[in-house]
């Protein structure tokens, strides 16, 4: 038991004692494939309020390591508060639940954000990444927000990514209640054990299944390119890369991955929500 959870009162050791029957780092993992908005809480540099939490409705998405990332505006104010200051919070919580909201999940990751950006920068709170590396990000976000490529366009809009997870507050209904460290969940998201089966099963659709390939970018991205490759496959989705036209597309799981054995159906089953999709069109 560690230092932390022995200092809790009796009640709060029984809520943490519940929540670890369970595995909380695979649960915050499902929810934030789950739901594509949060509340982002940053410390205000308004004058009024200046170092006052102020919270933000936020659409976000998930890098290959499970990190989430936003979008957003040099002109907000969260925005203007992550470049003062960019510890932050990101709250999720169950979208779908009816009747009492505190009987249902939710997750806060507590952590600093960093600014995206292809080019130099001396501005603080920045980290360098190449085009391609935009790109894909760029893939996994127009999926949850398909209105993002013209917010691009109109807007002075940058990629903000909670590069460090310091902690995350975890509640799965009464009584199941824990705080953990980051580095828990970060390990969770892209486990070493199921390296050999998604390096096995990538190699396969690309050997195999390219216009299997096809199909999904048809049905779910609205492209019928020449040539398909699987980029990355993952937990939560496949990552492409098309060919004429050249791009990125990223199509989510139903649900994550949890056993190496889970990745061909979850394909297969991604491939059967294409073609009906396609039939419907």
């Amino acid at each position: 038991m560690s230092n932390d959870v022995e200092k809790l009162d009796p009640e709060s050791r029984a809520a943490d004692k519940a929540a670890h029957r369970g595995e909380p780092a695979q649960d915050v993992l499902h929810w934030l494939h789950q739901v594509p908005n949060g509340v982002l809480g940053t410390l205000s540099t308004e004058r009024i309020v200046k170092g006052f939490p102020t919270g933000s409705i936020v659409p976000f998405a998930l890098d290959e390591c499970g990190r989430p990332f936003v979008f957003i505006a040099n002109i907000a104010l969260h925005t203007r508060n992550l470049r003062a200051d960019n510890r932050a919070c990101l709250f999720v919580h169950n979208d779908a639940s009816t009747g009492d909201p505190q009987s249902s999940w939710r997750a806060s990751l507590n952590g600093n954000f960093v600014k995206l950006t292809t080019s130099e920068q001396t501005e603080e709170y920045c980290e360098r990444i190449n085009e391609d590396e935009y790109a894909q990000l760029f893939a996994r976000y127009v999926q949850r927000v398909p209105k993002a490529a013209s917010y691009a366009r109109t807007h002075d809009f940058h990629f903000w990514r909670m590069s460090s997870i310091e902690s995350i507050r975890y509640i799965a209904g009464f009584g199941r209640i824990c705080s953990f460290p980051g580095s828990d969940y970060l390990t969770h998201a892209s486990p070493d054990h199921m390296h050999t089966m998604r390096k096995g099963a990538l190699e396969h659709m690309n050997d195999d299944h390219a216009e299997n390939m096809k199909e999904i970018c048809r049905a779910f991205h609205q492209i019928d390119p020449e040539e398909v490759k699987m980029a990355r496959l993952e937990r939560t989705g496949c990552l492409f890369h098309s060919s004429k036209p050249d791009g990125y597309q990223f199509s989510p799981f139903a649900k994550v991955v949890d056993e190496p054995s889970e990745f061909k159906s979850e394909i297969i089953a991604l491939l059967h929500r294409a073609r009906a999709q396609t039939e419907a069109s």
